[in-house]
């Protein structure tokens, strides 16, 4: 989540530092559903095997599989070019992250879907 309006980075104009893009890699495939600034944006990531979906206030914005052809031009133009697995399903940890500015997150949850049918 990101205020896509006044972060300089977000407005840098490529649509891969935006809220929902895949960090430098990937940017949303259709107009961002976004709630103002100070209002509450629901963010959801879906991973089943390398299939990822980012959702955003209900909307689907990005989707891509984990180690495609794709994703892997995308990341060789990204700034994690020469992060070794990058772009690829890892097991590991979840990062939140800020741009130096106030941010708030509430009602994070992780579950395990793999037991799903």
């Amino acid at each position: 989540m990101l205020d896509d309006a006044r972060e300089p980075d977000a407005l840098q104009g490529n649509g891969k530092h935006v809220t929902a893009s895949f960090y430098d890699v990937l940017k949303p495939m259709v107009p961002l559903p976004l709630k103002p600034a100070g209002e509450i944006n629901l963010s959801r990531i879906l991973v089943q095997g390398n299939h990822v979906e980012h959702w955003l206030n209900g909307t689907k914005v990005l989707e891509y599989e984990l180690g495609s052809d794709a994703v892997r031009a995308a990341v060789a133009q990204s700034k994690f070019r020469n992060v070794a697995g990058f772009g690829t399903r890892i097991k590991g940890h979840i990062l939140l992250q800020d741009h130096t500015g106030e941010v708030s997150f509430r009602n994070i949850k992780i579950r395990d879907l793999s037991a799903r049918p």
